[in-house]
């Protein structure tokens, strides 16, 4: 199939402004001086050379160490200090880990999914945090949108985590909807789906019924939900992630309805380029094909060559300036036959 994408540096520019570029700036900061500390410290013969995981995390380490982020000097008030907190905290906390982890004595789950790490972890997600809001609010703009169109009420969230996307999209929902919608919150791991209900359970207007249960966009069965019974699927930087991307694409998209729309939200690598909160997820499992991309984050291209592969045609947005970049992908499921 013709790769049938296109993109448009339109609405996403709204989310990724001058103070986001500035706050990157005093991240890759902070993220260069962190890399920088760990390297001076490690014993290289504590990592197994055979384990590619680790190589690679010392690999980007010492790309990090030496990197800068071509952008202007960073103008930010000592005010948005707090605003970057939450990403410097989790930054120096991965750092405090990273001997262990390469040294393979802690996992990234133990570092980052438990106790203090998951407190981190659950406030970088929200939108409080500036380098991760435009995410959310990319996605929850594009929502708003399709249903302000009428066009159906069902919608399924994938790979949800800590639902800051989920948050995001209650808190800017529109008002003066008419109307009953369901909403079925997902994510692989059953404690964070508690943690989720717990934190956003009570935040639905009073016609949304949230639903929340375990589906795993990485498995080829539909998991117990009903293929074309949803009017929109929507994933916040969860799909990158995925095993097989084009595979996942395509049952994602057999889960919509005949004009219901697949909306995705990412970050993105530019080509050759370094996302600065690698230095955090890098302790996690990554895709195989991770490896040989330099990244677990994507390119715009690559994004399009896997919608390509999996026959899907999408609409793509990315932001017009900055390395590192928000996209959002629309892709209408296929008509009826």
């Amino acid at each position: 199939m013709a790769d049938q994408t296109h993109v448009n540096a339109g609405s996403v520019d709204a989310f990724v402004d001058e103070p986001y570029l500035d706050t990157c700036v005093r991240a890759w900061e902070v993220t260069t001086e962190l890399a920088q500390s760990i390297l001076e410290a490690l014993d290289l013969g504590a990592v197994d050379p055979t384990d590619e995981h680790r190589m690679h995390c010392v690999d980007w380490l010492r790309r990090a160490a030496t990197y800068r982020m071509p952008s202007q000097p960073s103008r930010l008030a000592d005010s948005s200090a707090e605003a970057l907190a939450p990403t410097v905290d989790l930054l120096r906390h991965a750092a405090s880990a990273y001997p262990r982890f390469l040294d393979g004595t802690a996992s990234g789950q133990s570092i980052l999914l438990s106790g203090e790490g998951m407190r981190l972890w659950n406030g970088y997600f929200q939108s409080r945090n500036c380098l991760y809001e435009p995410l959310n609010a990319a996605a929850a703009a594009t929502v708003n949108r399709i249903l302000r169109t009428g066009n159906g009420t069902r919608i399924l969230e994938v790979g949800a985590g800590t639902g800051g996307a989920t948050a995001h999209l209650l808190a800017e929902w529109p008002n003066d909807l008419s109307g009953a919608f369901d909403y079925t919150v997902t994510d692989t791991s059953a404690s964070l789906l508690v943690s989720t209900r717990r934190a956003h359970g009570e935040r639905a207007p009073s016609n949304v019924r949230l639903r929340f249960r375990r589906f795993d966009f990485d498995l080829v069965d539909d998991q117990g939900l009903v293929p074309r019974s949803f009017d929109l699927v929507l994933a916040v930087n969860a799909l990158h992630n995925a095993v097989d991307l084009p595979s996942t694409l395509r049952n994602l998209r057999s889960l919509l309805r005949p004009g219901g729309t697949l909306v995705l939200s990412e970050s993105l690598c530019a080509a050759g380029d370094l996302v600065h909160q690698e230095f955090i997820f890098n302790l996690l499992p990554m895709p195989a094909d991770a490896y040989s991309r330099g990244s677990r984050f994507y390119a715009e291209a690559g994004w399009r060559a896997h919608f390509d592969a999996a026959g899907i045609a999408a609409e793509i947005q990315v932001n017009a300036v900055g390395p590192e970049l928000v996209m959002v992908a629309v892709a209408p499921a296929e008509a009826e036959p």
